[in-house]
């Protein structure tokens, strides 16, 4: 008697462990409990930005900006991860380097090589929020982005862009 009720204790544990374990054909954004582990990017890699920019020149100088862009709805299917945090919950270089390494870390090498972070992004509805509320964003992408990955944001949103290709 002891040793049925065993046997079946044990598959009914095995049965559990074995089904809380994620499936190779649940996609990697959908299947995560918690952020990617941040990984520090090798001083071999090279960080390059997609971000379009603009030059103005007048009479005394010549300068370079990045306008507010957003990335284009053509990226949505290489997205592979994404977070969204309290406006100004932290520096903003910190943030970004903290993005870029986490989409380092993600996966296996390559599956995460572009990182995008932005504040006053509106967030998508996310576990019974209407969404739309402004948060800083940090998305992920399993492929380089280039400039035309970009459309100009609404004034006000997508504020303090920064964007890096990371190429190792």
């Amino acid at each position: 008697m002891h040793h049925l009720l065993a046997l079946a204790l044990s598959s009914l544990l095995l049965l559990t462990l074995t089904t809380a374990i994620p499936t190779p054909s649940t996609p990697h954004h959908l299947a995560r409990a918690g952020g990617p582990i941040a990984k520090p990017i090798p001083a071999n890699c090279t960080l390059t930005s997609p971000l379009p920019t603009t030059t103005s020149t007048s009479a005394s100088n010549t300068s370079t900006t990045t306008n507010n862009y957003a990335p284009a709805p053509n990226t949505t299917s290489s997205s592979v991860y994404s977070a969204y945090y309290p406006p100004a919950s932290t520096n903003q270089t910190a943030l970004f380097t903290q993005c870029l390494e986490q989409c380092y870390g993600f996966g296996t090498p390559g599956t995460c090589v572009a990182a995008y972070l932005a504040g006053n992004v509106p967030a998508p509805p996310l576990f019974g929020s209407p969404g739309g509320q402004l948060e800083t964003a940090c998305l992920m992408f399993n492929r380089s982005l280039t400039a035309a990955d970009f459309v100009l944001a609404p004034a006000g949103t997508y504020t303090g862009a920064l964007s890096a290709d990371i190429f190792c």
